[in-house]
């Protein structure tokens, strides 16, 4: 399985009960149905495609090939392009694309010759030499989604091999680190999303081993679990403060939407597994699923609200 809930475990990859604010009211326990229209998103040629962006104008993402390489995807207006990041003195091995803005930038994880490392990329200019963005004092980090004032959120490792998210803005990490309080001191915190107001989620490890999903609200964090879960990450969020994820219940793994403080779960028809990884202001939805098959395969796909 790939995409963001892959990038958990890849980061070694996907507290207090505050409330959410305005925005999102107080999680509740009830279902509702929100309906998506699906389509499936395969990169040509590719082994397996995870849909792990979207802005109001394109969708990126990750595939592999046929010999097992990973690289990262852009598709707009129905053309996929390959991405390949760069970075001067080193080796890239392989290329996750995690966030795209509506600016065109773009957010990820890049495979060096020694270890793991964040990345940003202005639009177009970059070409795909990147700005690669390592915390001090970290052994590894990953990049999440990033927003239109081209702030990027992502995740790292220090010696001591404690996770902690990091938030970088032009050119300088701020609130760097951070960590939910009461996390795992090795597990710790992952961040994922990151809207234009600044709200960041992801998931933390409480002490008793169990992940969930968080939100980072004005200083607060509050923490998210759809009913059922026995393991939550929160991938992304929107301007509207609509949260979108993937979670693991006794039936097996579901994408799920947060608003208005009501989850929803949500499987791709035929799926037996679904990951929701992203979502952008006109509430459409990107993630990946398996199929039926023995073994699945893994396909992106974007789902546009049905009213």
């Amino acid at each position: 399985m790939i995409a963001r809930q892959r990038a958990a475990q890849k980061i070694e990859k996907k507290l207090m009960a505050i409330a959410l604010g305005l925005l999102l009211g107080l999680p509740g326990v009830a279902r509702a149905d929100v309906a998506f229209n699906f389509t499936t998103i395969d990169v040509p040629g590719a082994d397996s495609t995870a849909a792990n962006a979207n802005s109001p104008n394109a969708i990126a993402g990750e595939y592999d090939d046929a010999g097992g390489i990973t690289h990262g995807f852009i598709l707009r207006r129905g053309v996929f392009t390959t991405f390949n990041a760069s970075a001067p003195g080193d080796v890239v091995s392989s290329t996750i694309i995690n966030g795209i803005n509506a600016p065109g930038q773009l957010a990820g994880t890049y495979t060096g010759s020694s270890r793991l490392h964040a990345f940003f990329c202005g639009q177009g200019a970059c070409g795909q030499s990147v700005t690669t963005l390592d915390p001090p004092n970290s052994i590894r980090s990953q990049g999440g989604f990033l927003n239109a004032q081209g702030q990027v959120v992502g995740t790292y490792r220090t010696p001591d091999n404690h996770r902690h998210g990091f938030l970088w803005s032009h050119g300088a990490f701020i609130m760097t680190p951070f960590n939910v309080p009461g996390n795992d001191p090795l597990q710790g915190t992952v961040a994922f999303g990151i809207n234009d107001p600044g709200q960041i989620v992801g998931d933390y490890v409480d002490t008793n081993g169990f992940r969930h999903g968080f939100l980072l609200s004005q200083g607060a964090y509050t923490t998210l679990d759809p009913p059922g879960s026995t393991f939550t990450v929160a991938e992304g969020i929107n301007n509207a403060g609509v949260i979108v994820g993937v979670y693991f219940d006794a039936d097996g793994q579901h994408g799920f939407v947060l608003s208005n403080g009501v989850y929803t779960k949500v499987d791709v028809p035929g799926s037996t597994a679904t990951a929701i990884n992203s979502i952008n202001a006109q509430g459409q939805i990107v993630g990946s699923y398996d199929d039926e098959n023995h073994p699945p395969n893994t396909h992106g796909f974007v789902g546009t609200p049905a009213d």
